[in-house]
């Protein structure tokens, strides 16, 4: 049978089929011509079927995770290529690895990444002879999560297409690609697959021998997808952070701007930033803005601007300087369309029950931020630098919880003043933290909190560190790295009699000093004594 062949129009690697011997299908692509080979091509098969589809095509994990299937062949036969499928929201997927079941590896390919969602085909340059009724696994490498699944698809062992699957054959592995992957979750299918020919293997090299595989993680990637922020664009190709395309013309400021101001919150002698040093510096006469506020065109500009609506970023590299927004500004993750970077600007977003600046691929430079509920949510792959977050909604409804900037994954803080400063409504609004890192709905890792003042507020803590006991993705959390930063200890008396710290139960909660990756240095209150981590 056929499976899961790709347009004629795909690179050669994606263009293997089932029912073509590898070296029919190079002759075809290099001469145009089908040119009969001198042996008739094997019949080859596969694990799943051809029209086998995800139910959940973007998974809300955006840890680096392999992915794979764990499979015997019921004959000997030769592995020609290896497949799986494109999620819509994998980003940088270019490895695949054959593996023994023991976790030597018996090939490895690499091949271009892609955005194009479906199935694809990855010949091995050096097909592999596997022995039937042995377990072998076939897996990639997606190192931004995002990948495709079926929950409890394989929760049950069963034998189809020439080979036997036992319970719980979809395997996972976090980290990088060199252990072969064990672990499993509700019996979910990741949509991995291999090219097969049965009968006389072909000489297959000998294995590369790799470490003992590592423990498997305490929990699992997630399965079901959470509320983000709606908006939702037809997914394009990956944006990156920053912006590196020709900027399209737009409107300059009417005045040269000054540098900041040498203002700032000072603690500990050091200067952190406040309202005269982030915002529209002073010289800039702003204009009103007249141009789209759903931006579609790549590298975009909007300079000395006063825009007064929401800003949705659905193209890369989009670039918003020395302008205030009396709204909001968002670039979906999911989607995927949009990027940008905002500096020297101010966003106001009012008396209003969401996000300042979100959620993905921003880079945010001397800016300040007040209103909503959350100033900041950096989802992933985000920079706040050098910025003033403060002053968010005050919710007498007694229903929001507000915070300063929410962290996830690839989130880097670095010498920022950061406030969750909204006073306590009955029955339950007021602030979480000036930080907040919550492993609810994905893994907590990646991130960098450097060099920022932290400013005493009224929530239960001032900081959130992305190991919350009981939360769903708690023990995932990695590479959470906090290092010279100071926070207030504040004028409110703490739980207990403790003294002055900085919310009413500490500075932070919720770090793991023994998660892989958690650093913990320099740390202090503005008093200069030492903040512990606390778990």
């Amino acid at each position: 049978m056929s499976h899961k062949a790709l347009s004629p129009h795909a690179p050669l690697q994606l263009r293997l089929k089932r029912g073509l011997a590898v070296a029919a299908t190079l002759a075809i692509a290099l001469t145009g011509a089908a040119i009969a080979p001198a042996l008739a091509a094997p019949t080859t098969t596969g694990i799943f079927a051809d029209d086998l589809a995800p139910t959940t095509d973007v998974d809300r994990d955006r840890a680096a995770v392999e992915l794979g299937v764990r499979f015997s062949p019921d004959t000997s036969g030769t592995v020609t290529a290896v497949q799986y499928y494109q999620s819509s929201g994998a980003r940088n997927v270019t490895t695949a690895t054959l593996w023994t079941e023991g976790g030597s590896v018996l090939a490895t390919v690499d091949f271009p990444a892609t955005t194009t969602p479906g199935w694809r085909t990855i010949p091995l340059t050096n097909p592999v002879g596997l022995t039937g009724d042995r377990t072998y696994v076939v897996s990639y490498q997606a190192p931004n999560g995002g990948y495709p699944s079926i929950e409890r698809d394989l929760a049950s062992a069963r034998s189809q297409n020439g080979f036997s699957l036992t319970a719980n054959a979809g395997v996972y592995r976090y980290g990088d690609t060199s252990t072969v992957p064990t672990s499993a979750w509700q019996g979910s299918n990741y949509l991995v697959d291999v090219v097969y020919a049965p009968g006389a293997p072909a000489a297959t090299p000998a294995p590369t021998v790799t470490s003992e595989p590592t423990a498997a993680p305490t929990a699992e990637p997630s399965e079901e997808p959470t509320a983000t922020p709606t908006p939702t664009v037809t997914p394009r190709p990956t944006p990156t952070a920053t912006p590196t395309a020709s900027p399209t013309p737009a409107p300059t400021p009417t005045a040269t701007p000054e540098p900041p101001s040498s203002g700032g919150f000072v603690a500990l002698g050091r200067t952190f930033p406040n309202s005269d040093t982030t915002g529209v510096p002073s010289g800039v006469a702003l204009t009103d803005y007249t141009g789209p506020c759903a931006i579609q065109t790549a590298g975009y500009v909007i300079d000395g601007k006063q825009v007064n609506c929401s800003l949705r970023i659905l193209a890369k590299d989009v670039v918003i300087k020395n302008s205030r927004i009396n709204g909001t500004v968002y670039a979906d993750y999911t989607a995927g369309a949009g990027s940008f970077t905002i500096t020297d600007s101010e966003v106001f977003a009012g008396d209003y029950v969401g996000t300042g600046i979100g959620d993905a691929f921003f880079t945010a430079l001397r800016v300040e931020v007040t209103g909503g509920t959350r100033s900041i949510n950096c989802y992933a792959d985000c920079t706040v630098q050098d910025s003033y977050v403060h002053g968010q909604l005050h919710d007498t409804t007694g229903v929001n919880h507000e915070s300063g900037i929410r962290v996830n994954t690839n989130s880097n803080l670095i010498h920022n003043t950061i406030a969750c400063d909204a006073p306590d409504f009955a029955p339950d609004a007021g602030c979480s933290a000036a930080i907040t890192g919550y492993p609810d709905f994905d893994p907590v890792q990646n991130n960098r909190i450097d060099n920022n003042l932290i400013i005493a507020g009224s929530g239960g803590y001032c900081t959130y560190g992305g190991s919350t006991a009981g939360k769903p993705y708690s023990g995932q959390t990695r590479d959470i790295r906090f290092t010279n930063n100071v926070w207030q200890r504040g004028t409110q008396m703490g739980a207990g009699g403790r003294g002055y710290v900085c919310g009413y139960w500490g500075p932070i909660t919720s770090f793991d000093i023994n998660a892989p990756g958690a650093v913990w240095t320099n740390n202090l209150f503005d008093d200069g004594t030492v903040v512990a981590p606390a778990n």
